[in-house]
C-alpha cells in the first residue's frame, strides 16, 4: 500500500493505487533507454483519466513526494520523470514541499502545460520564476503534451525548460504530414533542444519520429516495467 499521511484517505486506500509503472523514454536512434516516466497503477475498475482529474493538487503533490521516496528506497539508479500540475509549482505551500524532496535525478513533468495560456499574468510570471529556481538547483523541468497551439504562449513569456514532450494526439494527427510535424518540432526547439515524441507504437511511427528532428520517443513500442503493490510493501 502507498503510505501517505493519515488525513490523505483517498491515496491511502489500497483499492485506488497499488503500484507504479515505469515507461521507458528512448533515444530514437540508438534505442537506448535514457530515462523512465513514473506512472501510478490503479485497480482495474479505475479510469485513470477520471481518477486523476478529480484528485486535488495537494494529493498529487503527496503522491509525487511518496514516489520520490519509493525510488530513493529501491536504489534503482537512473533519471525519472514524475508528473505534477501547474498549480503545484505556482502555489507556495506545494512548491516548498517539492524543494524539500527533489534531487537532480528527478525530472518534473508539468502534465497540464497545455493550459499555461489560461493562467493569469501573475501566475504565468510566477511559473517562469519557479521553473528557474528549480533549474538552478539542477532539477529538470519538462513541459508535457504540447501541440502546435499550446507551444506558442511559452515563447511570448520567455519560458525556458529542459525539454518538451509532444502530445501523442498531435503526433498521430501530423504523422502523415511530415512538414507540419517538423514545424512543430522546430517550434518546440525554441523552448528546448530536447524533444520527446509520445505515442510511438510501431516501426512506422518510429521512422516518422526519427525524420521529424526529435531525438527521443516514448510509447507502446517499448515495453514498460511494472512494480506491483507487493513490491512496495516494505516502504
Amino acid at each position: 500500500m502507498i503510505n501517505t499521511p493519515g488525513d490523505n484517505i483517498l491515496l491511502s486506500a489500497p483499492e485506488h493505487i497499488y503500484g507504479v509503472r515505469l515507461e521507458p523514454i528512448v533515444d530514437l536512434f540508438s534505442r537506448q533507454i535514457i530515462s523512465y516516466e513514473v506512472l501510478s497503477r490503479l485497480a482495474p475498475q479505475q479510469d485513470p483519466e477520471a481518477f486523476f482529474a478529480q484528485l486535488p493538487t495537494s494529493d498529487k503533490v503527496t503522491l509525487f513526494c511518496h514516489q520520490v521516496g519509493q525510488l530513493k528506497s529501491l536504489y534503482k539508479p537512473g533519471k525519472y520523470f514524475l508528473n505534477l500540475p501547474l498549480e503545484a509549482l505556482i502555489e507556495s505551500r506545494h512548491f516548498e514541499r517539492l524543494l524539500d524532496v527533489c534531487a537532480p535525478w528527478v525530472t518534473i513533468e508539468i502534465q497540464d502545460a497545455s493550459f499555461f495560456d489560461s493562467l493569469s499574468l501573475r501566475h504565468k510570471l510566477c511559473l517562469r520564476e519557479r521553473i528557474g529556481q528549480l533549474r538552478q538547483q539542477r532539477i529538470a523541468v519538462w513541459l508535457d503534451d504540447l501541440c502546435e497551439h499550446s507551444v506558442l504562449p511559452f515563447y511570448h513569456y520567455g519560458i525556458e525548460a529542459d525539454g518538451v514532450k509532444i502530445d501523442k494526439q498531435a503526433f498521430w494527427r501530423l504523422s502523415n504530414h511530415s512538414p507540419a510535424l517538423c514545424q512543430l518540432v522546430n517550434q518546440c526547439k525554441g523552448i528546448s533542444a530536447q524533444i520527446i515524441i509520445e505515442g510511438i507504437e510501431d516501426a512506422v511511427h518510429l521512422e516518422v519520429a526519427r525524420e521529424s528532428g526529435a531525438r527521443f520517443g516514448q510509447g507502446y513500442l517499448w515495453p514498460y516495467e511494472r512494480w506491483l503493490h507487493a513490491d512496495l510493501s516494505s516502504l
